[in-house]
């Protein structure tokens, strides 16, 4: 099955190089590069951009990607909001002036620029993506044979000719209905998206480029100790709501060995009878991260206490 997959997902490279924005993809060394600069990125936002670009210009859903990506795994909510953050520091998109990904809320993401492809389609279905996004790209009036479709650098049909000029053109020119900008994560909303538990939300924070370390309060607790203080205000809550919450802001950068203002760490707070208690699975979950996990952290998750900083 995984190698079945494999061929499927190398099917789709073809050679083709991708330009967009300041940046281009290059299927055949698997490269991305920004202004001029290759531009590490990890597998999976790698991926992501390859399946935003071939279908560029529309609304790509969140199970259409977590299907495309991450074919036959159960992955957490935040892994799909992780890798586009990870995706957008790369291309260096500003998601609030002028996005290069523009997230549609609680549908998807669309690559929000004109994008300009160079070589041969390996199927049908992906000669509609062909030189721009929707909505400049024009269609050929008739079909060219595949031998004439394109050249190693350059396309040689006459009317694929037209369409390189006609994209080239459109490219210097800017989309006449801008997506609108996102808004500004305020401390008030990410409150109370950790308040309410709402996992939709917060994934919507982080993809917006949110840093859960954020400080909320003097004291220096990040939105993962906020998270757990809910242990202490409201006995009665949704544990495997909490559980997943506070799985989502890790998978989004919450750090598991920050300590505030007192010495405490998430682990510590949430281990403390007072809040979580030991076999809240909140509190199992952050113990196997620290100790068992791919890269455990260890006594870097225990507290480190001082006479001035020990709580009262």
């Amino acid at each position: 099955m995984d190698a079945i997959r494999g061929m499927k997902a190398a099917s789709r490279r073809q050679g083709r190089r991708w330009r967009f924005a300041s940046a281009v993809l290059d299927e055949s060394s698997w490269t991305l590069r920004v202004d001029g600069r290759r531009v590490p990125l990890e597998v999976k936002p790698m991926e992501l951009l390859h399946e935003l670009l071939l279908h560029a210009g529309k609304v790509v859903t969140k199970d259409e990607l977590l299907d495309a990506v991450w074919p036959g795994l159960a992955v957490v909510e935040a892994s799909l909001p992780t890798a586009i953050l990870k995706l957008r520091r790369a291309l260096g998109d500003d998601a609030q002036e002028s996005p290069v990904i523009e997230t549609v809320q609680r549908i998807g993401y669309r690559l929000a620029v004109p994008v300009e492809v160079e070589g041969a389609p390996p199927s049908p279905e992906l000669e509609a993506v062909t030189v721009l996004a929707a909505p400049f790209a024009p269609a050929p009036a008739q079909p060219a044979q595949p031998a004439q479709r394109f050249g190693r650098r350059f396309l040689l049909a006459g009317g694929l000719a037209i369409l390189l000029v006609a994209g080239t053109v459109a490219t210097t020119r800017l989309l006449t209905a801008s997506p609108a900008p996102l808004p500004s994560v305020t401390r008030t909303e990410a409150y109370n998206a950790l308040r309410r538990l709402d996992i939709p939300e917060l994934e919507a924070l982080l993809a917006a480029g949110w840093d859960p370390n954020t400080p909320f309060n003097e004291v220096g607790d990040g939105a993962l100790n906020t998270l757990l203080a809910i242990c202490e205000w409201n006995p009665a809550h949704d544990r495997q709501r909490l559980l997943l919450a506070a799985r989502t802001l890790l998978d989004g950068g919450a750090r598991l060995d920050a300590r505030n203002g007192y010495g405490d760490t998430a682990y510590s707070i949430a281990a403390a009878p007072r809040y979580c208690g030991p076999n809240h699975p909140v509190t199992r979950m952050l113990h196997t991260l620290c100790y068992a996990g791919e890269h455990p952290l260890g006594d870097r998750c225990l507290p480190q206490y001082t006479r001035r900083t020990r709580r009262p």
